[in-house]
């Protein structure tokens, strides 16, 4: 399969449905990023990642990214982040930080913790459809994705 016909994958961990529906809508405009997994806390996204839980029985899910909130209920972005990055399996999907801080603090645990990428969530839909297509033409154009 050639890169401009090559689909993929994201999952996005996000409690708030309001931002759910953004990224929704912004993630619609992808070209190659065309199915959109989501969970709603760190539990069940390692739950989809592993086939555990409410999954077994299912393949695990395999994005090609992941887009991950810092403040989730249950266990936390940084958490998720970390237990991602110690797994053997999952580790080499690569997570963005999708979240509404810009604290250096946060930048910074991120980064450490194995992320990326970090983004602020802009403020408008226009600013997100806007973020959403510079981030696919760096990750397709430019950057290279392992393989799903």
């Amino acid at each position: 399969m050639t890169k401009d016909t090559q689909q993929y994958t994201i999952l996005l961990v996000e409690d708030n449905e309001d931002d759910i529906l953004i990224a929704k809508r912004a993630f619609s405009e992808f070209r190659f990023f065309t199915d959109l997994a989501v969970a709603r806390d760190g539990h069940e996204a390692l739950d989809m990642l592993t086939g555990a839980g409410p999954f077994s029985g299912r393949k695990p899910l395999r994005p090609a990214m992941i887009f991950l909130d810092i403040t989730l209920p249950l266990m936390d972005g940084i958490a998720l982040l970390k237990r991602l990055k110690s797994d053997q399996a999952l580790r080499t999907i690569p997570v963005v930080m999708l979240t509404t801080s810009s604290r250096a603090e946060d930048i910074a645990r991120s980064y450490e913790s194995g992320a990326a990428s970090y983004l602020t969530k802009p403020a408008s839909l226009e600013e997100f459809l806007q973020l959403a297509r510079s981030f696919e033409t760096y990750w397709i154009s430019i950057s290279r994705l392992p393989a799903p």
